[in-house]
């Protein structure tokens, strides 16, 4: 089973997502209503939580760059390292090239997921700063690596903090079960900012063709945030 999957996200009013560009708030400083947002993500109660790779470069801003040997048939598939927190953050690593230097994300110790394509150095890595991971056949498909941290670790749980390529690509694969949207009281404006689901696709496609919201709850939080919860339903595929 998949863990169940809250998109958790603040915006603007206008649905962008760079908070460094939003108009000020009325009465209160910028960091004070990210608090907020923060403090909302924590009533979620998740077993773990996630960013997606390019929010999480800013965090871990090189990249693994030895040129190493691809594993073989017979490598474990599971390391499970240091494990002290009550909840995980879980990386996603298609590529196999975040250069961690620490084992936790916010005190929160650190789950990559990875393909096949990773290689032996990559692990020895991750295995050196006891992160735990698990190798999936292609990282790029999520629900495969989301059904296998599930089984591994007991993951009921999975709120995704952004950003918006990540939100678009869950969206794409009908993986989301709940949309948490932390309303900023300001705005962006500018056309082509990124917004709350960035789908990367040609304009054929409908990401989010056949998943209808449920609104589940809306109420105002301080200094003029708003929190809003949805409830997705998927249509039959034809």
């Amino acid at each position: 089973m998949k863990p169940k999957i809250i998109c958790h996200i603040m915006s603007s009013v206008d649905g962008r997502l760079i908070d460094s560009r939003w108009t000020a708030p009325y009465q209160a400083e910028h960091g004070e209503l990210l608090k907020v947002y923060s403090a909302i993500g924590k009533e979620l109660d998740t077993d773990a939580w996630m960013f997606g790779k390019n929010t999480l470069r800013a965090l871990f801003p090189y990249k693994f760059g030895i040129t190493g040997h691809g594993i073989s048939p017979d490598t474990p598939t599971l390391f499970v390292g240091e494990h002290r927190s009550a909840r995980l953050f879980i990386a996603c690593d298609p590529e196999g090239d975040l250069y961690f230097t620490s084992t936790t994300v916010r005190g929160d110790n650190i789950l990559v997921i990875v393909g096949r394509n990773v290689t032996e150095e990559y692990l020895a890595h991750l295995r050196e700063l006891r992160i735990s991971y698990v190798i999936v056949s292609d990282a790029t498909r999520l629900r495969e690596g989301l059904e296998t941290v599930g089984r591994a670790f007991g993951i009921r749980c999975i709120s995704v903090q952004g950003g918006g390529i990540l939100n678009g690509a869950l969206l794409a694969e009908r993986l989301i079960d709940e949309l948490s949207l932390v309303v900023y009281p300001g705005i962006d404006g500018l056309s082509g900012v990124p917004s709350i689901f960035e789908y990367v696709g040609g304009r054929t496609e409908h990401p989010a063709k056949g998943q209808r919201l449920q609104l589940l709850s809306a109420s105002q939080r301080e200094h003029g945030v708003m929190w809003m919860r949805y409830k997705f339903h998927k249509d039959h595929r034809k």
